[in-house]
């Protein structure tokens, strides 16, 4: 085989690999949050719980068919703990459940994923749930800012809590990278640079780049200039707020 049949021979194998490389860049560093959501979405849990776990029945707040839905009230009703969320992923139900049961059983009973799901994905779903629900205890010092992210609309695209990575068709990453996350220093730098964000619909630094320019003006949904609609301590709640979820500590500690 000539030199030049080899070359073209091995043209789309190179170009699969690209493509492979490609989109193992743009989900690496999607969270587990994200990756539990789309496992729940795959695995079948929604069909239950309801959509993204918290679709009320029209008698109540509670899921499909009775079944608890992923709210703060539901979940922290039947778990004690994330060893627990864990359980009854793992099991159908933590042992101090199973241990107390007596009378008839449920017609719909949550299954045991024991065999069917990996360590990985299961601490995935498990993340999920905690943060869907509001599960884990929020440090008083920053309650305000996650409470005035959630009013602003904030989590409706950056997931719950912020620790999504929701889809964005269009954008660099293909998501819009969770606060907590690994790739969201590279988007915001520091805390003038979230300030921007929230204020301008994104930093200077990047409008004055040509190519980040590309991609913000290409991806689908594009992050809203919020302007004098937020005040400046509204800001530094959230400021705060994203802090703590990257591992800041207190004032004064």
């Amino acid at each position: 085989m000539s030199i030049r049949g080899l070359l073209l021979g091995l043209a789309p194998l190179a170009g699969v690999a690209t493509l492979g490389g490609v989109a193992w860049w743009r989900s690496h560093d999607v969270g587990p949050v994200e990756r539990g959501a789309r496992l729940a979405a795959t695995r079948g849990c929604l069909s239950c719980h309801g959509g993204a776990g918290r679709l009320a029945d029209p008698e109540g707040d509670r899921g499909i068919g009775g079944v608890p839905a992923f709210t703060h009230d539901d979940v922290t009703s039947y778990s004690k703990s994330r060893d627990e969320i864990r359980e009854w992923i793992l099991d159908g139900g933590p042992r101090r459940l199973r241990d107390e049961a007596s009378g008839e059983e449920p017609v719909l009973r949550m299954p045991a994923w024991r065999d069917r799901l990996s360590p990985a994905e299961v601490e995935h779903l498990v993340a999920y749930v905690a943060a869907v629900s509001d599960f884990d205890p929020v440090p008083e010092w920053v309650a305000a800012g996650r409470e005035t992210a959630g009013r602003l609309g904030c989590f409706a695209c950056h997931g719950p809590q912020g620790r999504g990575d929701t889809p964005n068709p269009g954008s660099l990453k293909g998501h819009i990278p969770s606060w907590s996350g690994a790739d969201f220093k590279e988007l915001a730098r520091d805390d003038a640079e979230i300030r921007e964000w929230v204020r301008d619909g994104s930093p200077k630094r990047l409008r004055d780049s040509r190519l980040a320019v590309f991609f913000l003006r290409r991806q689908a949904i594009r992050m809203p200039a919020y302007g004098d609609r937020v005040t400046e301590e509204e800001l530094a709640r959230i400021v705060a707020y994203i802090g703590w979820l990257r591992g800041a500590t207190p004032p004064g500690h």
